[in-house]
């Protein structure tokens, strides 16, 4: 009866480890999956960034307007200022 108390406890002691170390491992992974997708999203971040600055130009700005509304720039020969 000892004998089987003893090969009861060390088995239940090497599930426990067993588990442990499968959950670790879990852990782990999940932990080197969330580090890739944070590493994607800043990337996807910067891209943006850098595209709301390039269309924030005046250059973008003015090419945009051309293309799709057909606005061109006023000749200052056309421009009349009011005076109040």
């Amino acid at each position: 009866m000892k004998l089987f108390a003893i090969v009861f406890a060390v088995s239940v002691f090497a599930f426990g480890v067993v588990m442990m170390r499968i959950e670790i491992n879990r852990s782990g992974r999940a932990i080197g999956q969330l580090h890739t997708e944070v590493e994607v999203k800043r990337a996807r971040n910067q891209y943006l960034e850098l595209e709301v600055v390039r269309l924030q130009s005046p250059q973008s700005v003015q090419a945009e307007a051309a293309e799709k509304l057909h606005l061109r720039r006023t000749p200052p020969q056309n421009i009349v200022v009011l005076e109040e």
